[in-house]
Parts: structure tokens; sequence; C-alpha cells
């Protein structure tokens, strides 16, 4: 005899609520297994224990460590017994987590912030990356060293023929030639920015000539322009919009192996540096692609620049609520204001 609907459609709820809630468990989990693991780090500075401090770190970046500086770091570091760690803020996905901290030294009188990068390596967290600060980190990096999952747009190959472009400034349209063509779309996850050349550009990690070292530049395309990003909240009551200023510029990576006389051509090579400023003109996040360096957020190829920015480390709350603007953070605006359009899946 079939069941009834009602009864059917019962289950399915009571089965998803079940699995909400183990997954919010296990998130739960995981937050408290970094946290063990952040709390060990400060037991590791009080006690000058730098046994302990290896213990902590994923076998890369021990791996990646210079012998000599491991020698020191064992033989035992500064104790600081009045040391304290807090932690502001955690976010876990899947077998990564990032943490934001603050570390008082009473004794000392200093206060720092932190931000951990951590891995499940051999069922524990490790710390795979970290850096620190003197003034606390903005929330946007925290998602921009662990971006969320691909959004729509790029579930369905990030489709930019359908996008739009920026509309070009009359006033300024031929005075100078504008090099650059501009998109912008977004889904549940990121802010997609394309910059589009009028000519190739030089892939990352490409070589250089010595007249690279002397000038300091690529000899390439000049820069895009940057583009200040404005998230016009729909939250009640209503708080301060957040604003952001988002660059990508070329230059000249140097590698010139163990003497610095060693000078050779091969040790220029071109990079891109993705810069993240707040509405204040600070510096919060940079990233570079090159040689030997990949990025979660930038790309370059052909004729394209590919930025990915998430959502909510720029303030937006509900994509299909809040509003994104777009305009140049220059003086003159080669290209006119824009709204940023939701990517609405075909």
């Amino acid at each position: 005899m079939p069941r009834p609907r009602a009864f059917s459609c019962a289950l399915l709820i009571l089965t998803l609520v079940l699995a909400a809630n183990l997954a919010a468990q296990d998130r739960f989990a995981d937050e408290q297994g970094v946290l063990v693991a952040y709390r060990q780090m400060e037991d590791a500075d009080r006690r000058g224990d730098g046994q302990l401090w290896f213990s902590l770190r994923d076998r890369k970046t021990l791996d990646s460590m210079d012998a000599k500086v491991k020698e020191m770091i064992l033989k035992g570091g500064r104790a600081r017994p009045s040391v304290k760690y807090d932690a502001l803020a955690v976010r876990v996905h899947g077998t990564q987590a990032v943490l934001a901290g603050k570390v008082i030294d009473s004794q000392a009188g200093t206060i720092q912030y932190a931000l951990a990068l951590f891995t499940v390596e051999g069922s524990r967290w490790k710390v795979a990356r970290e850096q620190w600060s003197d003034r606390p980190f903005d929330p946007f990096v925290l998602f921009a060293w662990l971006p969320p999952e691909a959004g729509a747009f790029l579930r369905d190959g990030a489709p930019w023929k359908g996008i739009a472009y920026a509309t070009p400034n009359p006033r300024v349209l031929g005075k100078s030639e504008m090099p650059w063509k501009i998109q912008a779309t977004m889904d549940e996850s990121y802010l997609y920015v394309r910059f589009e050349a009028n000519a190739p550009l030089r892939a990352p990690g490409a070589k250089l000539g010595p007249q690279a070292g002397k000038t300091g530049t690529t000899g390439g395309l000049p820069s895009p322009p940057p583009m200040r990003i404005k998230v016009f909240l729909s939250s009640e009551p209503p708080v301060k919009d957040p604003e952001y200023v988002v660059s990508v510029t070329d230059l000249v990576s140097t590698h010139r192996g163990f003497y610095a006389s060693d000078k050779r051509e091969g040790n220029y090579s071109v990079a891109y540096s993705l810069i993240v400023k707040n509405g204040a003109g600070e510096d919060i996040f940079e990233n570079t692609i090159g040689e030997d360096a990949e990025s979660l957020l930038l790309t370059v190829d052909g004729r394209l620049i590919d930025v990915k920015l998430p959502l909510k480390g720029l303030g937006v709350e509900d994509p299909r609520r809040d509003q994104v603007g777009m305009e140049e953070a220059d003086s003159i605006f080669r290209v006119l204001p824009f709204g940023v359009e939701e990517y609405l899946v075909k």
C-alpha cells in the first residue's frame, strides 16, 4: 500500500532537518579542533617550546624552512608566560580553516593580530600559513585566504559573452586610447571582474631581459584602471555601506639565485599583483602570481585578466537583495559608473 503523500513530505523534511543538524554539529566540532590548535600555539608561545611549535606546523611549512632557523627554534624561543591568544573569528571549509586572532602580551605591553590558515594533516589541524599585523585584519582577508565554492557563473563555464561591457565615457573618448574593456557580474559566491586588453599580455612567469632589472618595468601595456566597488546593503537598521578598491598591475619578479652578483637574464620574469584596499585607502590584501606562484582569485591568460572576489568578504549579506556598483577609482572616468547585474542561470 503506497504511503500517503503528506507522510512522504514530512519524512523528507525530517531527513533534511537531521542532515542540517549533523552538518552543523560537524562544523562545530571542526571549529573546536581549530581552537584547540590555536590554544596550543598560545601554550608554545608561553613556554617558549620549540618542539611544540614544530608539531603544530604542516609538512610543507617545515620542509620550506631554513635549517638554521629550525635549529634556533628547537633550542627554545623566548618564553612569554603572560601572553594571551584570543580568537576573533573562525571559518571552516572541509579540511581547511582560517582563524583571525588577537595576541596580547601584558608584560611587554604589546598587542598583535594573527591570521592563520589551518589544514588537516594526520587527523590534526596544522598551521599551513600565518601572518601577523599591528592592526586588525579586514574581514575580506578571511574569505580571500579561504574562498567559497564556485558559484553559478563558474559552474556554467563562465559565459562572459552574455555579460555587457562597461560603457565608455563619451567625454574622454578620443582624447586617449582606452586599452581595456571591463565586464563584471556576480552570483551567490563571487563578484567577477574581467579586464580585456586590446593586445596580448605577457604571461605570468614569462622571462624578461636584463633591461627589466634596470627599468623595473615589464614593457607591457599600462595597468587596467583600479575599480572602486560600492556595496549598497538592504539590511535593517541601515549600516555603513562597504567600499573597496581592486587593482591589478604587472611587475618585474626577481630570482637572483644564491649570490647577489648572479644577474643572468633568466632571473627576471613577469608577475601580476592583485591589490585590494578598504574604503579608507588602506592595503588589506595582496596576492601575486608569477613563475612559481598561483592564485585562487586572479588569472591572466592571453588578453584577459580575470578577478573573482568573495561576496561575503566584500560585506554582501544577500546577493539577491544587496546591490553592487562599480566605478573607476581614478579621477578621470574612462568608463561610466555601472551597477553589477546578478548572473542568471540559463
